[in-house]
């Protein structure tokens, strides 16, 4: 088993759900960087242009499948499949971003139905998070080649460099009473780290073998408010939300505002194709909020006058 990518939150799950699992990774990479705590298995160094005229290794590993996490783009794609054997299986990680409803969110305009499925309508503006990252291109590289897409909803867990917990978060560990919150209403398909690990594992058990796209998402989705709310309750802290103006809230916050089009996608095709399901959300929760209060940023933003400023028009 290959895994593309393997060093960072969602690889480095997927690396230890494979383990679990009884399969031998190669974990390739560019080798800027190796995290504390990876799981001890074989790494292959080499920038992602470079594995073409590294086919030989690819092809000794003799890996019977191939999880690309983070091919960014077409040119990530094109780049694994030079250096890959022939016919070797392929599942790689996209996005809910590639579903117009993404584009109408950005726009603050409405698109599209909800919950979006694997057959909704796609954007049609491209490279919406900067020139370097297209999931569309990907995909457009990888389904012809046969390729099992799984496009993740907003992953959180262990280890998100992302740090989506970190609004609430932050105010909790600076004692603060009060947190300023908007409309409240969005709903943002989420999953939890180790489902996606879980997810991947589906997949390759899976007799179903060609190229094709699966949406991974939670069977629930909490509206904003609320999704602060369980953030809280997983803390266990005292922490008071106070409905504000959406025009007012502080920048970290405004995902508490009000949206024009909301990104809630089902997961029911790998639900009922890959027998994939998702864990039990409390505890996801409350592991995740845990290890991201044991681990907080070095550098956390201790500033809240904008909440200050904000609370006092409440």
């Amino acid at each position: 088993m290959i895994v593309l990518g393997g060093t960072w939150f969602v690889g480095r799950a997927i690396v230890a759900a494979l383990l679990a699992a009884g399969h031998t990774p190669l974990v390739v990479h560019r080798g800027r960087a190796e995290p504390a705590g990876l799981a001890d298995v074989e790494h292959l160094h080499g920038e992602r242009q470079s594995w073409p005229a590294r086919r030989e290794a690819f092809a000794a590993f003799e890996a019977d499948a191939v999880i690309d996490v983070s091919a960014g783009n077409g040119a990530g794609a094109r780049a694994a499949l030079a250096a890959l054997p022939p016919d070797v299986r392929l599942i790689a990680l996209s996005s809910v971003d590639v579903y117009r409803a993404y584009e109408g969110m950005l726009a603050r305009r409405q698109t599209d139905a909800v919950p979006l499925t694997e057959v909704s309508a796609l954007r049609t503006v491209r490279h919406v998070e900067g020139p370097h990252w297209e999931n569309l291109e990907l995909e457009e590289i990888y389904l012809p080649a046969g390729a099992m897409i799984l496009r993740l909803g907003a992953v959180y867990g262990e280890h998100d460099y992302q740090r989506r917990f970190e609004p609430v978060l932050r105010r909790i560990r600076g004692g603060r009473a009060h947190l300023p919150v908007g409309a409240g209403n969005f709903l943002f398909s989420r999953v939890y780290v180790g489902d996606v690990a879980q997810a991947v594992l589906a997949a390759l058990a899976s007799e179903h073998r060609h190229g094709d796209c699966f949406n991974i998402v939670e069977a629930q989705t909490a509206p904003m408010r609320l999704f602060y709310e369980q953030i809280i309750a997983a803390a266990d802290a005292d922490l008071e939300l106070v409905r504000v103006s959406d025009e007012v809230l502080p920048v970290d916050l405004r995902a508490s505002g009000a949206v024009g089009q909301h990104l809630l996608a089902s997961g029911q095709k790998a639900r009922d194709v890959l027998g994939w399901q998702d864990s039990d959300p409390q505890a996801a929760m409350r592991r995740s909020v845990q290890w991201h209060l044991e681990h907080p940023p070095e550098d956390w933003e201790t500033d809240f006058s904008a909440d200050d400023a904000v609370l006092r028009t409440a």
